[in-house]
């Protein structure tokens, strides 16, 4: 027999002061100067009688896995929806505020924006959970191409963030969405693989960019509906062309009327069973040097880092060696070298429909593998979710180097993934997705 499915939503605006520090750009050096567009956090909640769960997707760049449980216990206190059924997914929008750094501990300004946050995260899954009624849900999928593949091939067989036209992209929208039983709309999740760059580090306005802009015009059109989007693996996916406003407005005008499209042209089903299941595991790590070469290498970098005086935007290509290597002598000096980076993956499902959190920049050649992969008719891999890692270029990727993969691939101990970590999270994802159909 189908369960009745009660939906939810509620929000939040989350945009800081102006002065607060942007997140994004290393090379920015002051906080913003004013708002172009206000940033703001998203809610479902879903109950099938039996679970319940919540998703927030929030205007941000991203979140830390300790914040991330810091919002999951909220909720759980809120609500009393578990911690493991949140699901927190961030545009990654580079025109937010500041939400980590590697290179020093957070100022107190900083941090107690981000626990105003966390609190106003679990506020608005209050909201979602009060507001819950029975709905009816459908989903869909339109042709949409914002970015383009950024890696772009240079002549001397090297590889920079640029334009790469023949490159993999996932050049599609997916929507699932929900009504009340009369027809009022309620939730519309969306997703599409695109960095949140249409702005670049010149910008001092915070801005959701394009997918605010879509998010914005869906509302519009469907008053009373609550747009959530959720990126999805856009590591090697940049907005094109990009660089205003304008194009900012392009973007976001052209897949917003995609959703609204598949919303309008979608059929739609009752009731439901939800499931949630997560994964803990390691991605694998390349070996740990000596320590003699590790304290050589930290006494190369440190007096360049010394020299900044806490101006990282000067050189955070300095800061990220320093800080890796000085990871590198604690660990040793610890006496506990980790094996590998632990990673929670989390499934999230809706009869035939999932959605698995991946925690980092993920390249779209990932996504489409775990998607193509899942024990589910419809699988919506979403990056930047339930933490950030840093990047997971693919194995192929790796030996082209470039940004991606000599300066931003994610790190443990001040240790790189291993070449075949992509590998890794691919049946990583499946096996939380295999553990949500079973459940």
């Amino acid at each position: 027999m189908t369960k009745q499915l009660l939906a939810g939503a509620g929000g939040a605006r989350i945009t800081p002061p102006t002065g607060h520090p942007m997140g994004g750009y290393g090379a920015r050096d002051h906080g913003a100067e004013g708002v172009h567009d206000h940033l703001n956090s998203h809610t479902l909640f879903l109950d099938d009688g039996t679970t319940r769960a919540v998703i927030i997707a929030s205007d941000l760049i991203g979140m830390r896995s300790e914040h991330v449980a810091r919002v999951r216990d909220l909720v759980n206190r809120a609500t009393g929806v578990p911690p493991a059924n949140v699901f927190l997914a961030f545009s990654h929008t580079h025109g937010g505020p500041l939400m980590y750094t590697d290179f020093r501990d957070l100022e107190e300004a900083e941090a107690t924006f981000i626990d105003a946050l966390c609190h106003s995260m679990a506020g608005t899954a209050l909201q979602a959970a009060t507001s819950a009624g029975p709905v009816r849900w459908g989903t869909g999928r339109r042709s949409l191409r914002v970015g383009v593949n950024r890696r772009e091939r240079q002549a001397d067989g090297t590889t920079r963030i640029g334009v790469n036209p023949e490159g993999p992209v996932a050049p599609w929208v997916d929507a699932v969405w929900f009504e009340r039983l009369d027809g009022a709309p309620v939730v519309v999740l969306w997703q599409h693989a695109a960095h949140g760059t249409c702005l670049v580090s010149d910008n001092y306005l915070f801005t959701a960019d394009w997918m605010g802009v879509a998010m914005r015009k869906i509302e519009d059109e469907r008053r009373g509906e609550t747009a959530l989007f959720l990126n999805g693996c856009a590591g090697n996916i940049n907005p094109h062309p990009r660089g205003s406003y304008e194009l900012a407005g392009m973007h976001g005008t052209r897949a917003g009327e995609a959703v609204l499209t598949v919303v309008e042209a979608g059929e739609m089903r009752r009731g439901g069973r939800l499931r949630c299941a997560s994964h803990a595991f390691e991605l694998p790590l390349e070996p740990m040097p000596p320590l003699p070469e590790c304290e050589r290498e930290l006494a190369q970098w440190e007096p360049a880092f010394r020299r900044l005086q806490g101006e990282f935007h000067r050189d955070w290509r300095v800061c990220r060696h320093f800080v890796a290597a000085r990871e590198r002598v604690e660990a040793h000096r610890s006496g506990v070298v980790a094996p590998g980076l632990p990673l929670e993956i989390q499934a999230l499902a809706l009869d035939d429909v999932a959605l698995v959190g991946l925690p980092g920049e993920i390249f779209v050649e990932t996504g489409t593998a775990i998607a193509e992969a899942s024990p589910f008719a419809l699988t919506l891999p979403v990056g930047y979710a339930n933490g950030a890692i840093g990047y997971v270029p693919t194995s192929e990727e790796v030996p082209h180097g470039g940004y991606e993969v000599l300066d931003a691939r994610a790190r443990h101990q001040g240790r790189m993934l291993a070449d075949a970590a992509d590998r890794a999270l691919a049946a990583g994802a499946l096996r939380a997705l295999e553990l949500a159909a079973e459940g």
